[in-house]
């Protein structure tokens, strides 16, 4: 090892060698040590590694425990969703310097169309003088608007003026042609347009319930004991004016006993010489007789009375309609009071059914309309009747409305509270243009339908729609009565023709959707 001082010292080159090719082991750090001093052997450049390995380590253990420690895992992951945002934000220029340079590519591609792009330049002067008809995004052509901004591909909207042509041209007419064994392989299915009455059809389920106009309840006027029951049981049949009960009333009987008097009375001064108290013997009568109609009491009672001239301890109850008992609280013995129900009577030779109508199916509902129902307990026979109410109210859990249907039942075949079919039928549409249902592409904005032209190919038409009914929809606007629509494979061809429509919207590229076949060959 040398000492410091050789270092000064000059060297022969041929004894020593060239400086270059001396390797020593110390690193001569400055300011050197003072002449005389005893040297001191410094060490390589290692040492500093190994200072900023033992400084560096416990420092990156500690960030990486603190990064993944729960309580601070999610402060670490919104810091790098912010940083990532900045990034983001700061590549938005580039993206769209690409986008305008793939633009600017396209367009040399190939020359564009006679008449000036929607994207062309326009001198600052013809921007002044001309009106801007809307903004629109050139890579993403069907968003359109009125005022300038960025497109939600994030692109600076483009203004598009008056004298320039649409954005959106019509297809070429020839449309896609495909040729046959594709036709067949994908199952293009066809049907013409014709003119047909289309009929709405409603299908429902209904109960059988009574007339509530025909309800007859029976009550007494007046207190008494029920000496004698006619009718017996719920469910018994009974006619108008049929007996019902027996009954023994005090108030009656005083009733009848004032009856005889005035009827005496009357008798004695008709022939007398006083015409005025003959009058008055005549209207006190006539009273007594009013009070024995109010308290229902038959007319032939009231005759057996007058002729007879005898008390009747009971009085009879009859039935003011025909019908069934559907209620008997009435008994032998049992004392009456006006305020009790002695019989429910109802007439069934009418009979309501109750249907509950969606709100989507109210517009096909009128009164008076025909229905029809059929029965499980009747196979094979079918009942015809009307609409005669509707319920103005809505059920707000269930979202249907209550309808009622009468039916005739003289032979009081059907019975409250069966369950029945019933379908609803009313006139939609006459003589109204219409398609199969199939044959209608939904796109969400509007409705199309693929029709083939006259040149053999298909094209998609937007078509304005009517009521649906039977299968078809109303057409009206946008075909013609005998045009032919594609009724299966339509959403292919109409994918097909979008793509092609597409692809001829771009700067400098043409579509040869009109001349290309689709399919193999």
């Amino acid at each position: 090892m040398r000492k410091i001082e050789d270092l000064e010292k000059p060297r022969d080159e041929s004894e020593h060698g060239t400086l270059d090719s001396e390797k020593t082991e110390e690193e001569i750090i400055f300011p050197l040590q003072e002449p005389g001093a005893s040297p001191v052997p410094q060490k390589g450049g290692h040492v500093f590694l190994k200072i900023f390995g033992a400084v560096a380590a416990p420092a990156l253990a500690f960030l990486l425990g603190f990064a993944t420690n729960p309580e601070s895992l999610d402060k670490t992951v919104k810091i790098a969703k912010e940083y990532a945002a900045v990034v983001w934000g700061k590549l938005q220029p580039a993206r769209q310097k690409v986008a305008r340079e793939i633009d600017a590519a396209l367009k040399d591609m190939k020359p564009a169309a006679p008449g000036p792009h929607p994207t062309a330049p326009v001198p600052e002067q013809e921007k002044k003088q001309r009106k801007i008809k809307y903004w629109w995004d050139p890579m993403a052509p069907d968003y359109k608007s009125s005022k300038p901004g960025k497109s939600p591909m994030g692109m600076d909207m483009v203004p598009v003026y008056e004298k320039e042509p649409e954005v959106r041209e019509q297809p070429d007419r020839e449309g896609i042609r495909i040729d046959p064994a594709m036709t067949q392989n994908i199952g293009v299915k066809t049907a013409k347009a014709v003119e047909r009455t289309l009929a709405r059809e409603i299908r429902t389920v209904g109960r059988l319930t009574y007339d509530e106009r025909t309800v007859s309840l029976v009550h007494t006027k007046y207190e008494g004991w029920i000496e004698k029951l006619y009718v017996n049981f719920t469910g018994q049949e009974v006619k108008q004016d049929d007996m019902l009960v027996d009954i023994y009333s005090p108030d009656l009987v005083s009733t009848q006993e004032e009856f005889l008097l005035a009827l005496k009375y009357s008798q004695t001064m008709k022939d007398g010489p006083f015409l005025d108290i003959g009058q008055g013997a005549d209207s006190l009568l006539e009273a007594t007789r009013r009070r024995l109609e109010w308290f229902d009491v038959p007319e032939h009672q009231i005759e057996d009375l007058v002729h007879n001239k005898k008390i009747t301890k009971t009085l009879h109850i009859h039935a003011h309609s025909r019908g069934f008992v559907i209620q008997k609280n009435a008994l032998e013995g049992m004392f009456a009071k006006p305020d009790m129900t002695l019989y429910t009577i109802v007439d069934l030779s009418n009979i309501w059914v109750l249907a509950d109508i969606y709100e989507y199916e109210l517009p096909w509902v009128k009164m008076g309309q025909e229905t029809e129902m059929t029965l499980s307990y009747f196979p094979g026979r079918k009942f015809k009747g009307k609409v005669s109410y509707i319920d103005p109210f809505l059920d707000p859990k269930s979202r249907t409305v209550k309808v009622r249907m009468e039916f005739d039942n003289p032979n009081w075949e059907l019975k409250p509270d069966m369950y029945a079919n019933v379908a609803l039928k009313s006139a939609v549409a006459k003589k109204a243009l219409a398609v199969p249902e199939e044959a209608v592409i939904h796109s969400g904005e509007k409705d199309i339908v693929v029709v083939r032209n006259k040149s053999g190919g298909f094209e998609s038409r937007e078509v304005e729609l009517g009521p649906q009914a039977e299968g078809y929809f109303q057409i009206i606007r946008g075909i013609r009565p005998g045009d032919e629509v594609v009724t299966s494979a339509s959403f292919l061809i109409d994918s097909e023709s979008r793509l092609r429509e597409a692809a001829g919207k771009m700067p400098g590229m043409k579509s040869g959707a009109t001349g290309e076949k689709a399919g193999p060959g």
